[in-house]
């Protein structure tokens, strides 16, 4: 399973699914289940959620191999509309089968790594995610990011309250 953490900024967000299609290359392709993790953040301006933008992108790069075409499965969460709400969504998910993703990888921003990581060990306990992260910065993104670590809990509780 890979888990493609939404942005709703497009060139992160491509960065994000660029750094998980190359990780696709490392791994068996037959066995790649696409976990896209992202709402409409704002109603205003889009009409399409994160995930679904994600799934369009990456359906567009499957691989292409000689014979048959391997496909992929999708798992879309266009409810969250922020970190904890990502987790909480694929907790859900994981606890239904338990014992179905033999690896989990993570995928997101290194700027925004020590939070999420943070965020998902506190609605998923001994997660055991193999973490991959895109070097794409965006203006002062890592230092906003110093200032959400301290709502960490909060984000968490609120939603697994919302959610669990």
């Amino acid at each position: 399973l890979i888990i493609v953490l939404g942005c709703h900024i497009a060139y992160l967000l491509n960065d994000r699914i660029n750094t998980a299609v190359q990780l696709t290359t490392v791994l068996p392709n037959e066995n790649i289940v696409w976990g896209f993790s992202g709402g409409i953040k704002n109603k205003m301006v889009d009409k399409v959620s994160e995930a679904e933008k994600m799934k369009k992108i990456v359906t567009n790069k499957e691989p292409f191999v000689y014979g048959s075409k391997p496909e992929w499965d999708y798992i879309l969460d266009e409810e969250s509309t922020n970190t904890a709400e990502n987790f909480t969504m694929f907790r859900r998910i994981l606890e239904k089968e338990p014992d179905k993703y033999s690896d989990i990888y993570v995928v997101t921003s290194d700027f925004h790594f020590d939070r999420a990581k943070m965020i998902a060990d506190g609605i998923i306990e001994n997660n055991g995610f193999h973490w991959v992260l895109s070097d794409l910065e965006y203006g002062n993104f890592r230092e906003m990011e110093k200032v959400h670590l301290q709502n960490v809990e909060k984000d968490v509780r609120i939603a697994l309250q919302r959610f669990i």
